[in-house]
């Protein structure tokens, strides 16, 4: 919490299928003094996606849907700028983030009524980037697949063959949630999963959050002329639109109760709350991210860490990190939460999972490839990439290695050095973490993207970051 400059935390371990620990680290309110506890409420951000995929596999249970169904027989509003394909993307290709769907600008648009709000938001920046400050906030899910369906975009692919996270695709799972169980997704996920677990103090509701007696300060990191500090912020973000993707809020004696759903086959407290085979499924590696890592349904999955499979979600949003992680074959899981965005909560998290399972402390939760010999020409993967979500990269080529250059963080960026780990795979190393990055080639021959980010970002032109505010960009 020192070297990542957290000022409160909340963790739980569940062993054999029962908590152990639970406990609160910090502070939740630093200036006020008041400690973190088992019981503070933080942001989960995107470890709601796995809440999110429970209930449709719940709904598949009660029948009133398929995996296999096409999106567009839950929304027949669903278009993209190719129909023969969007008439293909299904229930499945949502869950696992393989529909096609690029990065997209909706992020900001779907967020426009919190970032008004925001003191550090600054709207030249997104223009920079090629997003457009001025759009009109997205409020409603019949907003966002009217926007899908005009926005000037191209599909990665055929649905079903690549992998790239998308926040659009989780956000129309909660419309089809409502389109296939008549209740709202917010009252459908408390009738089905949140009230059978004992989630009391979960919720989307800020309202009702708010006036929970153990609440947490949210903080951003800002840096100033190389310092950086530590800024409390009151602004929990709403977006409709995005519930099912990132907006619950919940502690870590409830997050317990979740990851003990997993550990014991869909039972807690000895009372079935879904199928085994659900959890089964929802912890079925479908679709791959990086070598021995899968997204399932809503969760990624490593089928082999060290010996057993482990299954985890995390999510990163303005004052949230949060982190919960299963092994099922070992009835050993956990939750973290803190109270800051952009740290890595699975150093806390991991060191308690690996003491238990015999590994050394520092395990790392996702372990990256050995160097290896560069087996392509630097020049072929020189050049500029570029996404809606206003990333931008370049690639350079510089004393014999390839350098990574990140412009959407910041004007002047620092370059990476990008160490090759195997055929168009490479490693780099930033604030002490070490991630992998891919290209894709195009049939086996020229590359066309690059995969940062959990996302894909397509390859563009020499001069295309520089004419993005102009607004024309094709995602």
């Amino acid at each position: 919490m020192a070297r990542e400059r957290v000022p409160g935390a909340s963790l739980t371990i569940a062993e054999r299928g029962r908590e152990t620990i639970s406990r609160g680290y910090g502070y939740r309110d630093k200036v006020g003094r008041l400690p973190a506890t088992p019981r503070t409420i933080y942001g989960i951000a995107s470890a709601t996606k796995s809440f999110t995929a429970l209930a449709i596999l719940r709904l598949e249970e009660e029948g009133r849907l398929s995996l296999q169904d096409p999106i567009a027989k839950h929304l027949p509003e669903f278009r993209t700028p190719d129909p023969r394909m969007a008439r293909r993307i299904t229930v499945h290709h949502f869950l696992t983030h393989t529909s096609g769907l690029p990065p997209l600008p909706t992020i900001v648009y779907l967020t426009a009524r919190s970032l008004a709000e925001d003191p550090s938001y600054d709207p030249r920046e997104d223009r920079r980037c090629g997003i457009d400050p001025d759009h009109g906030p997205i409020d409603t899910y019949e907003q966002l697949l009217e926007y899908l369906r005009t926005a000037r975009y191209r599909l990665l692919g055929p649905p079903g063959r690549h992998f790239s996270y998308s926040n659009e695709a989780f956000g129309l799972l909660g419309a089809v949630i409502e389109r296939a169980s008549g209740r709202t997704y917010e009252g459908y996920l408390d009738e089905a999963i949140l009230r059978p677990l004992g989630m009391r103090s979960t919720t989307f509701d800020n309202g009702i959050m708010l006036r929970c007696p153990d609440v947490t300060t949210l903080y951003t990191l800002v840096s100033t002329r190389g310092r950086r500090r530590l800024v409390p912020s009151k602004l929990w973000g709403e977006a409709p639109c995005l519930r099912a993707c990132g907006g619950l809020r919940s502690n870590a004696q409830d997050l317990s109760r979740f990851v003990q759903l997993f550990l014991n086959a869909g039972k807690v407290n000895g009372e079935r709350i879904v199928a085994a085979a659900t959890i089964r499924r929802m912890t079925t590696p479908y679709a791959e991210a990086f070598p021995g890592i899968h997204y399932g349904y809503g969760i990624v999955v490593q089928p082999d860490y060290h010996g057993t499979m482990i299954a985890y979600h995390g999510g990163s949003s303005q004052g949230v990190s949060s982190l919960f992680v299963v092994a099922p074959r070992r009835r050993l899981g956990g939750a973290i939460l803190a109270n800051v965005q952009g740290v890595r909560p699975e150093l806390g998290l991991m060191s308690q999972i690996n003491a238990r399972m015999g590994l050394p402390l520092a395990t790392p939760l996702e372990s990256v490839p050995k160097t290896a010999s560069m087996e392509s020409s630097l020049r072929d993967f020189q050049g500029w990439y570029g996404s809606g979500e206003g990333v931008w990269l370049e690639v350079r080529a510089r004393r014999g290695s390839l350098w990574l250059y990140d412009y959407g963080a910041t004007v002047k960026p620092k370059g990476v050095e990008l160490r090759a780990a195997g055929p168009d795979r490479f490693v780099l190393r930033s604030r002490g973490r070490e991630e992998q990055v891919h290209f894709e080639r195009q049939h086996g021959q020229r590359v066309w993207a690059v995969f940062r980010y959990w996302r894909l970002i397509r390859r563009r032109g020499p001069r295309a970051f520089r004419h993005a505010r102009a607004l024309t960009t094709v995602w």
